[in-house]
Parts: structure tokens; sequence; C-alpha cells
């Protein structure tokens, strides 16, 4: 297995066109000998927070926001990653600044009036198995990078995968990728 800092991103090389995953940037939570599981943060869907939740929760202004499809697998889970400063005993803390929980557990605060800096709320999640996310990064198909909260936290999504890109160091218009290997 690479050795790298879990959290972190995971961002989709440019050959991965025309896949689930193009452009995709993925706050990579797992990643060990067993397998690895991450959330897409920058593919909002058509769809927005309040259209899935109840009738009552419908009407608070605060889930208008898109859905985010955090990945193929399990899109009937719901989750929310959010700023560390709302948590409950289930919270997984994946940073200083960044926390995961059910979105279960943050609606009714937030209904409720409770103020949480950055909240964004997804369905389902990217999983690889053991070995799997390995061979994709060593077929360059993936990269990871350091964790960048704030690009999670609060850059909008459409700007996310071009600035971790730069970030990264590459340069999309004078930078040749070739495609070593197939997801």
């Amino acid at each position: 297995m690479l050795v790298s800092e879990v959290p972190g991103i995971l961002v989709a090389m440019p050959e991965l066109k025309d896949t689930y995953f193009e452009e995709s940037v993925i706050l990579l939570c797992s990643y060990n000998t067993e397998g690895a599981f991450g959330l897409v943060m920058n593919h909002p869907s058509s769809i927005q927070v309040k259209d899935v939740l109840s009738k009552e929760l419908q009407e608070n202004a605060v889930f208008d926001l898109p859905l985010l499809v955090g990945g193929p697998v399990q899109p009937e889970s719901f989750w929310a990653v959010h700023s560390s400063d709302f948590s409950v005993e289930e919270t997984s803390i994946l940073s200083p600044k960044i926390n995961l929980s059910s979105a279960q557990d943050l609606l009714s605060p937030l209904a409720s009036g409770q103020v949480v800096k950055s909240c964004q709320f997804g369905s389902g999640y990217a999983g690889w198995g053991a070995g799997q996310l390995d061979r994709e990064i060593q077929e360059e198909s993936w990269w990871l990078g350091p964790l960048d909260e704030t690009l999670l936290l609060e850059m909008d999504y459409e700007l996310r995968w071009d600035t971790t890109m730069k970030n990264l160091g590459f340069d999309l218009l004078n930078t040749t990728f070739s495609q070593k290997g197939m997801v």
C-alpha cells in the first residue's frame, strides 16, 4: 500500500474522461490494507437536500443546498461533511476542521437554528477493495494529495477540481497526460 496521510484528497486525473469519476475530488476518509472509502465532494446533483426531507423540514431554507453525489456505492446512504463546530457521539473527526456525520444527526439541530459554519450533504460513497486503489494510483488514474480543508469546506463545487490540480502543481493547459492504465 502507498503511504499517505489520510484523510487526504484523491483527485481524478484527466484520463478518467467519460467515467463516473471524471474530474472528481474525493475526500479520502479511510485507506488501509482492507481497502479505501471516500466521498466525492464536487459533483452536486440536480436534487436539493430539502427534496429528500420530510415535509416539515422542506420549508427550512437552511436545506436549500444541492445534494452531492458522493459515489456509486450505497446511494441510499445520507451523510454530512461539516465543520468541526458540530459533533455528536457518532461523528467521525477527520481533521481539526472537518467532521463526518450521518445527515440524520444534523437535520434537527440545523432546523432548530443551530449554526454550523459549513455543511454539505450527500448520498452514496466511493469504495475500493483491498489493493484496488493502490493499483489505480500506480496506473496514474488518481493522484493522492494532502487534505485541503478550505477547499472542501468553502470553495464552490465547480472550482474544486481545477484548483486541486493547480495546487498539486499540474498546469492543465501545458501538461501532457498519458494514459498508462484503465480503471
